[in-house]
């Protein structure tokens, strides 16, 4: 009888093969940035500064560890703290120059390799794709506010 596959095992198995498989691609960069230091510079990047605050709410992690990445990208030149006009208690991160060069730098691989990722499969299939991880992703998000509640 052949098991039944679930969720997590293609999602652990997915996670697993995108990791091995990028890796060595990022070896080439002088500054090797662990996964959560890559989304918190996406979160920079895509916004043009963030607090501490929001990033930790976007990675889903208490403060100091994220101000332990924050601060390894501010030592490697890639990050920069501004003071916040909005509240003079906070700061702004901001890419640097060399930050943003280096962010393009990742984009360019990550979309050479999503390409080759996704070659063969139908917009279609691609979009529904994306549909239900953001539902499965939504889904965790609100199992793991409930069970924050308690």
């Amino acid at each position: 009888m052949k098991k039944k596959r679930t969720v997590h095992e293609v999602a652990f198995r997915l996670s697993y093969d995108l990791g091995t498989q990028i890796t060595p691609q990022l070896g080439q960069l002088a500054f090797k940035p662990a996964p959560m230091q890559l989304r918190a510079m996406r979160r920079i990047w895509s916004t043009g500064g963030a607090t501490l605050l929001d990033i930790a709410r976007t990675l889903n992690r208490d403060k100091s560890q994220v101000k332990r990445l924050i601060d390894e990208l501010c030592e490697v030149e890639l990050v920069k703290r501004e003071p916040n006009p909005a509240d003079k208690r906070s700061k702004i991160l901001k890419l640097t120059n060399k930050g943003y060069d280096f962010f393009e730098t990742i984009e360019k691989i990550e979309a050479v390799f999503s390409e080759q990722l996704t070659a063969g499969i139908p917009a279609k299939d691609l979009e529904a794709f994306f549909r239900v991880s953001d539902r499965l992703s939504d889904n965790l998000r609100e199992l793991n506010k409930e069970s924050s509640a308690k």
